[in-house]
Order: structure tokens, then C-alpha cells, then sequence
């Protein structure tokens, strides 16, 4: 039979080791009381002897009364000694001793009491006897019968030699009292030994309940310790990630801006073979930034910056982007505008949405796709719903999980199975519900619900994206672009330019560069990793640089593997410092927060990088009228060591 004890691995200590501690905690409980039964037995024994002063020998009562105080000093001594002792376990059984010893000189004295105080022809003071006799035996009655063996000596001893002497004067009266006090003294020994198995209960289980306290605080403990080291390893994993970040991502842009290259110069046998590689390139650019973008969720490192979202314009740009994708599929895509406005953060619900409508698009294959937003329940519920074959009910609660493709994936090819794994994580963040409803066959329907926003609704404009076709010429351009990667360096600055703009280069921003850019009539553009290698100087303090050396605030793009609240979070802390150190510069600095430096993430496509410099210089977003970009001269460069 399993108890609490055996369940919690107590059971490997001995029951002799478990009755000790018992038994310690039964007479620290009575050790306790000694105090007040002593000042009990001492007021008893003073009014013996003043009711007894006058008609018993005063040597007599004297000598009593002294051997009581003597007795309730030495019970007061082993009391203090005890509540001192270290160790009271290893030595329980002389503490028990010691007490029942006490008890027995206890009980004797009182027993002695009523045999030689005992008064035939004063009634009064028989009375005043008996009276305090029982009464000091009643009233420490807690204190003895919490351990039996004291009980078992102090009553008997205490009581038993007054019923002797009530019997011994053979009268009626005295053998009605004698038969009394018998009675109440039987009844006593019984509640007496009651009391105590009770008492002996109650510290087997407080002892029983602390142990198992002192367990589950030891449980705790590890549990605690398990948890810090879950934490360190977590932070060890971002710590990693943030690394392999970096690390990851600068091969992968150099080789992306390669292919880029390559694809645009091969001709023949080789351009299929060109366009596969670009086809596994941009695989893997996606699989190690959806593994990262799950690390970076997981770590808690992404942070929704909510405000107010205008649906219609997440709606637009995903129809724009989504649209030929589902014509050349022979599928239709519909999107449903209702004006909603709700509150989250636009670039991560940006990133749910395209997951879910590029599932769904890649699932179905026929009828089409339909993206719509409506009050549901009292919220907003953005739903994609699709007329794909449907998910399994043993596969619905799997379809989160990394990897995980279930049957329609595997059938369909392609994709890592981390699209909705992501989503999951990132409604998370957001604290937005994610639903999903499906009858195979007929389809799946994903829900998004968030509240509708509480500030007065304010539009914004609207940003077209560039595919590949729109590459714009940058002819006439002066970029800078500091990135301490010498493969992307030359990648980035030879298709910067293929596409007619000149290039003033560098590894780090040096005194070299400082000369150059003095030399130089204008720059429009600043291109900038925000690591520069083992430099002091990072992007952001290089733009502050070359803007006081130029003159005015030129136009930054940020290409780099750090996150870009980041790299916006330093640009303001820098504009801070230069404000506390100049203030006369408040009407600069003002006009350079509007010039926040734009940042894109690597590894990133030559179409977002190219719209990107378009958007950031104004340029004309109609292509229509540009020349190809094969027509157009290439730019010089000019690199500074």
C-alpha cells in the first residue's frame, strides 16, 4: 500500500527513524506547556499549605511544599535544555524518559499530599484537598496525556493514594466520595489516552505535511532550475540565431545578386539551367528566414508595434500581388473591401495574410480564393477561404506544427511546411484568435479576429511594388555604398551598375572615403550595411557623417541582416546625442527624422531593392517610356580602400 510518504520517496526512511521524529515533536509540544502547569502547581501547593498552616506540622508542609518548588525548577531546567537542544531526535528516548520521571515526582508529591494533609474532623479544608488535587490533575491533564507514558505514571500516582485514604477511614460519606473521585479518575485515564493518541495523530501528520512541503520545495527547486536552464538555453539559441543571422544572410544576398546578374546576361543551352539555379536560390533565401523569422518569435526579440490598420490597403497590395499568381493558375482570386479599421501591427499581419492566401492559392486547383473581412461575434474576422480539398480532422490540429505538410502538401510539392507555423506564432504576438474551419473536399476557412480600432479612421497612400519587368534606370545617380562583405560589395555595386548609376564604394567609412566624398559635386543616395565589420562606425553613424559632410540629408537605405526596428530604434538615438550636443542643430536634426533611413532585410530581391531606390528618390513609379535595362549604359565605380 502507497501512501503520501511512499509516493513522494519518503519511504526509504525506517519506521524507528519516523516514530523518533514523531515522538520529538510530541514532547516539544508538551515541553512547551511546562511553563503554565508549573505556575498552576505552585499556586495549588501555596494554598494547601495555607489552608493546612494551622492545623498540619509546619516542617511538614514546609518540606512538601519545597521538594514541589524544587520539582517545577527541575521540570523548567529540562523544559529550557530541551527547546536549546540541537539535536532532540538522536536523543529522543532520554527526553521521553526525563519527562515521565518529572511526571512520576509530579504525581507523587500530590499523591503524598493527599494522604498526609488529609483532615477527618475539618471538612473545609478536606474539601480544599480534594479541590486542588483534582483541579491540578485536571488542569494538566494536556499536558501529560500528550505523551501516554507521563499520563499513565502522574494520574494514578496523583489520584489513587487519595481514594486510598477516603476508603481507609470507613464511612459511608468518604466511600460515596472515594467511588466519585474513582470514576472521574477512570474517566480521565480514557479522554486522558484519547487525547493523546489524538495529539500523537495530529504531529505525525504535521511532521508528515512538512516533509512533504520540504519535497515539493525541493521539486520546486528543480523545477526552478530546470527553468533557468530552459532560459539559458533559449538565449543561447537566439544568441545563435542572431548570429546565423548575419552569417546566413550575407552569402545568400551576394549570391542572389549574382544570379540576378547572371540571369540578365545568359543566353542559349544555359538559361534554363541560370533560371533553376535562381528558382533554388530563392528557396533557400525562404527557408532560412522563415527558420528565423520562427527563432526570432520564439525568443520574444519580435515585438508588434501596433497602430491603426486600414484592411483595404493590406487587401490592396495582396490582390496586386496575388493576382497573377491565381490567373496562371486558372483560379480566382476575389477580395471583399468593407473599410475596416482595426489595431496591430501592419507588417506582421501583412506577413499572416500573404501566408494564408499563398496557401490557399497553392492548394486549390480549381475555383479560386476569396479574401474578406466582416464583424463576426462583435470583432473584426479577416478570412481566407479557399475551395481546395479541405484538411483531415486528424491532420487539423497538426497544420501548425514545423514541417508538417500533411497529404494535400506532399501531393502538391514545394514549400517547407513552416507557412503556418508562422502564422500561428506571429497571432500570437499580435494576441489575435486564429480559427480555422475545413470540410474535405470543399474547402478551409482561416480566421483572423481582431478588435475594431477605437481612433477615427485616417487613410494612407498607396505603395505599388515592383516585379522584375519594372526595373527602373538609375542613369545620372551617385550612390555610396559601404558594406564591409567584399562578395556582396562587388555584387551590389555591379548591379547598381547595370543599371547606369555610379558607384563611390568602401568597406567601412574611413578618412580615405571622408577625402572622396569632399570631392565629390553631390551624392543621392546612400546604400549601408549597419555592420560594418570591426569599425567603430556603423551605418547609421556613417549617415549621420556623410550628411554633415555633404550638407544635407541624403536619402539611406539600410541593407543589412539586422532587424530594422533596430536600426530605426539607433538612427533616433543618435539624432538624440547629436541634439544634446548641438542644439543649435534642432532645425537639422528635425528635418533628418523625416529622412529615417529606409531598411530592407538580406537577403532581398533586386525588384524590392530597385523599387526601393525608386520609392526613396521619387522616382517615377510608371516604368512605361524607361528604357530596358539592357539599353542602359553602365555606371563607373570608384573604390576607396
Amino acid at each position: 500500500m502507497t501512501g503520501p510518504l511512499t509516493r513522494f520517496g519518503i519511504d526509504s526512511e525506517s519506521r524507528e527513524q519516523r516514530q523518533d521524529k514523531i515522538l520529538a515533536g510530541v514532547l516539544a509540544s508538551v515541553y512547551q506547556q511546562v511553563p503554565q502547569s508549573v505556575l498552576g502547581s505552585v499556586v495549588g501547593g501555596f494554598a494547601i499549605v495555607a489552608s493546612f498552616w494551622q492545623n498540619q506540622s509546619q516542617g511538614l508542609l514546609i518540606a512538601w511544599f519545597f521538594a514541589m518548588l524544587l520539582e517545577s525548577l527541575v521540570r523548567l531546567r529540562v523544559a529550557r535544555a530541551f527547546g536549546r537542544s540541537a539535536d532532540t531526535v538522536s536523543r529522543v528516548n532520554a527526553w521521553s524518559l526525563r519527562w515521565v520521571a518529572l511526571s512520576a515526582v509530579a504525581g507523587s508529591l500530590w499523591g503524598l499530599a493527599g494522604v498526609f494533609f488529609f483532615a477527618p474532623n475539618a471538612p473545609s479544608q478536606q474539601l480544599v484537598l480534594v479541590a486542588v488535587i483534582l483541579g491540578v490533575a485536571f488542569g494538566s491533564l494536556t499536558l501529560y496525556a500528550t505523551h501516554r507514558p507521563a499520563l499513565s505514571f502522574f494520574l494514578p500516582l496523583a489520584l489513587l493514594p487519595l481514594i486510598g485514604r477516603l476508603v481507609f477511614e470507613q464511612d459511608p460519606a468518604y466511600y460515596t466520595a472515594a467511588i466519585v473521585t474513582l470514576a472521574v479518575f477512570g474517566c480521565t485515564m480514557f479522554f486522558g489516552r484519547s487525547f493523546g493518541d489524538t495529539m500523537s495523530e495530529a504531529v505525525k501528520n504535521n511532521y508528515e505535511n512538512e516533509v512533504l512541503v520540504e519535497q515539493l520545495v525541493s521539486q520546486m527547486r528543480v523545477a526552478d532550475d530546470a527553468r533557468r536552464a530552459a532560459e539559458n538555453a533559449t538565449r543561447s539559441k537566439t544568441q545563435f540565431f542572431a548570429a546565423a543571422s548575419h552569417d546566413l544572410r550575407q552569402p545568400l544576398q551576394a549570391i542572389g545578386i549574382y544570379v540576378s546578374l547572371l540571369k540578365r546576361r545568359v543566353q542559349g543551352p544555359a538559361e534554363p539551367l541560370v533560371g533553376n539555379l535562381s528558382s533554388a536560390v530563392d528557396a533557400l533565401s525562404t527557408l532560412v528566414e522563415e527558420l528565423l523569422e520562427i527563432s526570432r518569435l520564439d525568443s520574444g526579440s519580435i515585438q508588434p508595434q501596433q497602430q491603426q490598420v486600414l484592411l483595404d490597403d493590406l487587401f490592396n497590395t495582396i490582390e496586386q500581388e496575388f493576382m497573377p499568381q491565381a490567373a496562371g493558375k486558372g483560379l480566382e482570386l476575389r477580395v471583399r473591401r468593407a473599410g475596416f479599421a482595426i489595431d496591430s501591427d501592419p507588417m506582421l499581419l501583412m506577413r499572416v495574410l500573404r501566408n494564408l492566401v499563398a496557401n490557399a492559392l497553392k492548394y486549390t486547383r480549381e475555383g479560386g480564393v476569396l479574401l474578406g473581412a466582416r464583424v463576426r461575434r462583435g470583432v473584426i474576422s479577416i478570412e481566407v477561404w479557399d475551395t481546395g480539398p479541405g484538411i483531415k480532422q486528424l491532420e487539423l490540429d497538426r497544420v501548425f506544427e514545423e514541417f508538417y505538410r500533411g497529404e494535400s502538401g506532399k501531393a502538391e510539392g514545394g514549400g517547407f511546411g513552416l507557412g503556418l507555423s508562422i502564422v500561428k506564432r506571429i497571432c500570437s504576438v499580435l494576441a489575435h484568435p486564429l480559427i480555422v474551419t475545413t470540410r474535405p473536399g470543399s474547402g478551409t476557412v482561416f480566421r483572423v479576429e481582431a478588435a475594431v480600432s477605437a481612433s477615427p479612421m485616417r487613410r494612407t497612400p498607396r505603395i505599388d511594388s515592383a516585379s522584375e519587368q519594372q526595373i527602373r534606370a538609375l542613369n545620372g545617380l551617385t550612390i555610396v555604398v559601404l558594406e564591409d562583405n567584399e562578395e556582396i560589395l562587388n555584387s551590389l555595386t555591379r548591379l547598381l551598375r547595370s543599371w547606369g548609376a555610379d558607384i563611390l564604394s568602401s568597406t567601412s567609412f574611413n578618412s580615405s572615403l571622408v577625402k572622396k566624398l569632399g570631392l565629390r559635386n553631390k551624392i543621392d543616395l546612400l546604400i549601408a550595411d549597419q555592420n560594418l565589420g570591426n569599425s567603430a562606425v556603423t551605418g547609421v553613424d556613417a549617415a549621420f557623417r556623410i550628411r554633415s559632410i555633404i550638407g544635407f540629408p541624403v536619402p539611406v537605405i539600410m541593407l543589412t541582416a539586422v532587424q530594422g526596428l533596430d536600426v530605426i530604434a539607433e538612427f533616433q538615438r543618435t539624432m538624440q546625442q547629436h541634439l544634446a550636443r548641438n542644439p543649435e542643430l534642432a532645425t537639422v536634426i528635425a528635418r533628418s527624422r523625416v529622412e529615417e533611413p529606409k531598411v530592407l532585410q538580406k537577403p532581398t530581391t533586386t525588384a524590392a531593392l530597385n523599387a526601393t531606390i525608386a520609392q526613396t528618390l521619387g522616382l517615377s513609379n510608371t516604368p512605361e517610356g524607361a528604357p530596358r535595362p539592357e539599353a542602359v549604359p553602365e555606371g563607373g565605380e570608384e573604390r576607396v580602400r
